[in-house]
């Protein structure tokens, strides 16, 4: 199944739908609500999906809390400082470290004056005034003689996480006035993108060959819904970041968090989902990813994300701008960072390691 269809496509024709991975959640409504669009001519009758992976059960529980009307409660702005409190708890960040961050941060970007070369050459000093803060994170992480203190550092990944997220939601509709609270959204911002994760636990079995395939018919399913009245939806809530947790962001958002980090911009996963996404379904893309390694790949796939990134000149004017712009460095770094998310996306649908 394409990933167009999770990422705002829309074709009020579209009829059928094949479906070859586990859909959960709203992940399945708005996936399996792309065939919804009306067009003249095309009715209920025309609307099928041949499913190979999920259980009708299952997708008929995930639409019923937006079958009829969903709401949710409104989220509490004391959730915020309960997160900051999580954050600060750990004996990792400092408030004078982070206050120095801050100085230099905005004297970077009034020296850099909007010069994207000017902000990389300067780029580097603020990573350097993280890495005490990463040397205690590791230093924990790595421990071998105190489970503890590898707990302690992978909740704290988790409640930075959590806190950043947190801010950029909330900081839209509560008007803070807490400099303290925006200072630790920039810091922590920046601070992420250096941090190791835990590992994810998967198990590399090698490569493998698809020999053959079974088709095999187990039924049709009229998946219709009852009236049951209006649903509550969780909002915000003020569950504890623990590493258990942690929301995992797509590969696109993070490839975006770090490359605004790294240039001061501040794209959107909006701005590269076309593109990326129409390179990566592409089927020459796909097929090199299966069998080579990420920097191999690239020779496929560069070509294609750079025609791709040309087709949407218009609708990503200001990325695209500055991708086919005088600044070589920027270009080769999308591609670099568009390059290893889709060889990771292609491979980990497939089952192979996702490791570069």
């Amino acid at each position: 199944m394409a990933e167009k269809y999770q990422t705002g496509f829309d074709q009020p024709l579209l009829t059928t739908m094949y479906v070859n991975k586990k859909l959960t959640g709203i992940s399945a409504v708005q996936t399996l609500s792309r065939l919804n669009r009306t067009a003249e001519r095309k009715s209920q009758a025309d609307l099928a999906v041949l499913d190979f992976v999920n259980e009708a059960e299952d997708i008929k529980e995930a639409f019923r809390p937006y079958y009829e009307e969903a709401g949710t409660l409104p989220s509490d702005p004391n959730l915020l400082y309960t997160a900051q409190s999580r954050v600060m708890s750990a004996p990792i960040i400092s408030e004078e470290e982070m206050d120095g961050f801050a100085a230099a941060y905005f004297e970077a970007k009034e020296k850099a004056a909007g010069s994207p070369t000017r902000w990389e050459k300067l780029h580097a000093e603020l990573y350097r005034l993280l890495s005490p803060a990463v040397i205690r994170y590791e230093a924990l992480r790595d421990s071998d003689e105190d489970d503890e203190h590898v707990r302690i550092a992978e909740d704290f990944r988790a409640d930075l996480n959590d806190y950043v997220r947190k801010y950029g939601f909330l900081a839209q509709i509560i008007p803070y006035r807490d400099p303290d609270l925006e200072r630790l959204h920039l810091y922590g911002r920046y601070l992420l993108t250096r941090l190791r994760g835990h590992a994810d636990g998967g198990v590399d079995i090698g490569d493998v060959d698809l020999s053959h395939l079974r088709v095999e018919r187990t039924g049709e399913h009229d998946l219709s819904l009852t009236p049951e009245g209006p649903a509550v939806m969780p909002g915000f809530g003020d569950g504890s970041g623990g590493a258990g947790q942690e929301e995992e962001k797509s590969l696109l958002s993070e490839l975006i968090e770090k490359f605004n980090a790294k240039f001061g911009t501040d794209f959107t996963e909006k701005d590269l989902a076309r593109p990326f996404e129409e390179a990566r379904a592409d089927p020459k893309v796909k097929a090199a990813a299966l069998v080579n390694d990420v920097e191999n790949f690239g020779k496929v796939f560069d070509k294609v994300f750079a025609d791709k990134m040309g087709d949407h000149i218009e609708s990503i004017a200001g990325l695209g701008g500055r991708y086919f712009g005088a600044d070589r460095s920027f270009r080769s770094n999308l591609d670099r960072s568009a390059r290893r998310a889709a060889w990771r996306m292609i491979r980990r649908e497939e089952g192979l390691d996702d490791a570069a």
